[in-house]
């Protein structure tokens, strides 16, 4: 493999385990360790949580006090022990990320709670601190960047990280997802949030040609940094999804940003079937090639 990639990850994403919840350590476990077998120790890189002040730049003080207290917000989303330090630690990853990108490196980061359906002030759909949204809106505070995309590829809609964008000129978010699926969102577009609403038993025919539209959307804003949501639960085993992607397809995907021609990072959301490592390595070995 090329060593042209940087992977942002840690043991430490599996502080937190909630019995019978699909949002398991094993998701980036299992998947770190695979890809250790595949590259060089120096794409590898340990994450540092993020400072508590990019947090509250994209989310209320009730949410974060929440989190905080490993508190309970749904069924989907419970407290843990262990929560909040992991949530830090994605979110800085995602900073991470987003930073060294601009470097002209692929970053990808392999972390866990995933982040895009949290909203400023609510956490739900397995996620508590919206990485997506801290990275931007911090990147854009820097001045490191005065425009940013968002391309969303989880098979479930983005409703926190749209609900951040929308009406802010400097963001264009874009998502392909099932319609209908949780959380019951994105069925249209709106504004500066772009929707490909997609039905269930989805399969590459289909999906592709909506990527390579909303790849020329995303091109057409001219942006200085695009940011991946990438979802693995468009898989066509995935339990909790009805779409018909294959292992080869995200290789397709990875090939695919490439033609965004901007600096590109990258970070982990949903993917839940046991076959998540593999389906990561194609993703990989796309955008790397």
């Amino acid at each position: 493999m090329v060593s042209n990639l940087k992977i942002l990850s840690t043991s430490k994403a599996g502080q937190y385990d909630i019995s019978g919840h699909p949002e398991q350590p094993a998701r980036v476990l299992a998947s770190l360790q695979h890809l250790k077998t595949l590259w060089p120790a120096g794409v590898f890189e340990e994450p540092t949580p993020a400072p508590l002040e990019k947090i509250k730049a994209v989310h209320g003080d009730s949410l974060v006090h929440l989190v905080q207290e490993e508190g309970y917000f749904d069924p989907d989303t419970p407290g843990a022990p262990g929560i909040y330090a992991c949530s830090l630690l994605s979110a800085g990853a995602s900073l991470q990320a987003a930073l060294e990108s601009q470097k002209g490196t692929p970053v990808f980061s392999l972390m866990r709670p995933p982040g895009h359906h949290a909203t400023p002030q609510q956490a739900m759909g397995f996620c508590y601190f919206n990485s997506m949204a801290v990275a931007i809106q911090d990147t854009v505070s820097r001045g490191a960047a005065k425009r940013i995309a968002v391309l969303d590829l989880d098979c479930h809609h983005g409703n926190g990280t749209e609900d951040f964008c929308l009406g802010k000129g400097e963001f264009l978010y874009v998502s392909l997802h099932q319609f209908p699926a949780y959380p019951g969102t994105g069925r249209q577009s709106r504004a500066n949030c772009l929707n490909y609403p997609l039905a269930p038993g989805t399969e590459a025919p289909d999906y592709f040609p909506a990527l390579e539209d909303a790849m020329k959307k995303i091109r057409d804003f001219k942006p200085d940094l695009v940011g991946i949501s990438m979802g693995f639960d468009t898989y066509e085993k995935d339990p909790l999804t009805q779409f018909g992607l294959t292992r080869q397809d995200y290789r397709k995907i990875g090939a695919a940003l490439k033609g965004l021609g901007v600096p590109v990072f990258s970070l982990l959301e949903g993917g839940y079937h046991d076959d998540l490592p593999f389906l990561v390595e194609e993703f990989l070995a796309g955008w790397t090639a």
